[in-house]
């Protein structure tokens, strides 16, 4: 048997899906930041990516934050959110980044309903079960 290539990913493909997560709910909050700040660190060393700092990961966010809120509040927004989860198609990888993405969600301890939506369509895609996400008030 041949070896499985190695997937190898981009610093936007991985770092996409975890800001969409932060902007779909149209509130940035500073625990929602904090936890792209750990996850994104822990997905950047798992994929093999470098290193970024948390005023890097800041940089890129605010690079990136408003075309991301102009393109989910289109047409294409289911279109911009399967491009962004779907490229993870190993099982470590999606569970990694579908992980990140939960725990992202829940660290602002609101529920959103775009929030919600967008974690069940990514769950959906990779088959997983929804994990019962519930928010203590």
């Amino acid at each position: 048997m041949g070896t499985e290539k190695e997937q190898t990913y981009t610093v936007d493909e991985v770092l996409l899906p975890l800001a969409i997560t932060i902007i779909i709910d149209k509130k940035v909050r500073k625990p929602e930041m904090n936890s792209f700040f750990r996850q994104a660190e822990g997905l950047l060393d798992l994929f093999d990516l470098p290193a970024m700092s948390e005023n890097q990961l800041r940089g890129w966010f605010m690079r990136n934050a408003e075309e991301l809120e102009v393109k989910l509040k289109g047409a294409r927004r289911n279109t911009i959110i399967l491009r962004a989860v779907s490229r993870f198609k190993k099982q470590r990888d999606a569970e990694a980044v579908y992980d990140a993405m939960v725990s992202i969600s829940v660290s602002d301890k609101e529920y959103v309903k775009a929030e919600s939506e967008l974690i069940k369509s990514a769950a959906v895609i990779w088959g997983f079960p929804r994990p019962p996400i519930k928010v203590d008030k």
